[in-house]
This record gives C-alpha cells, sequence and structure tokens, in this order.
C-alpha cells in the first residue's frame, strides 16, 4: 500500500535525467525520490524499438518495486517510444 511518504521515482539512460531530478526536488523538497540511471545499457538512441520498450519497462519495474507513487521518464528516446505504452500498462501515472 502507498502512502504519503512513497516516493517520485525517475530513471533515464543516463545522467542526464539528474537534471529533472533536481527540477523535482527544487519544485517539490519535501518529496522523497529515487532515481536510476541505467548507464550499464545507455545509451539508448541507438537500440531498436523492442530493447527500448523492454528497458523502459524493467526501469519503470524496477521503480514499483521500490514503492514509488509515480514513475518519472527522463531519458527522451524512453518517452519518444515507449511512454504511450507505460502509460496504459503501468499501475501508477
Amino acid at each position: 500500500m502507498l502512502s504519503h511518504e512513497s516516493a517520485i521515482g525517475v530513471f533515464d539512460s543516463g545522467i542526464g535525467g539528474l537534471t529533472v531530478l533536481h527540477s523535482i526536488i527544487q519544485a517539490l523538497p519535501k518529496e522523497n525520490t529515487v532515481y536510476l540511471g541505467d548507464t550499464a545499457r545507455s545509451p539508448y538512441g541507438t537500440k531498436s524499438v523492442d530493447t527500448v520498450l523492454r528497458y523502459s519497462f524493467e526501469n519503470s519495474e524496477f521503480l514499483l518495486e521500490k514503492g514509488v507513487k509515480v514513475v518519472v521518464v527522463a531519458c527522451n528516446t524512453s518517452t519518444a517510444i515507449a511512454l504511450d505504452h507505460l502509460q496504459a500498462e503501468l499501475e501508477r501515472p
């Protein structure tokens, strides 16, 4: 069960998403956050659509397992390819 203390989850294919995380922390300083930078499989822009979809779902599921209340996709490639799929299938916004 989620509580008001559940974190905001953010993922990116590398470290560029740290700027998104920084903005979230600045705007919502009382919120907890969890950041996943998938530097081991970066960059996503050179990967196939199927691979980006799989990575995006794996990253989202990792964050959901941590109990986040929302998943923020801070990766441009994942946003372009997977966002609609993630929104349709994930149990969190």
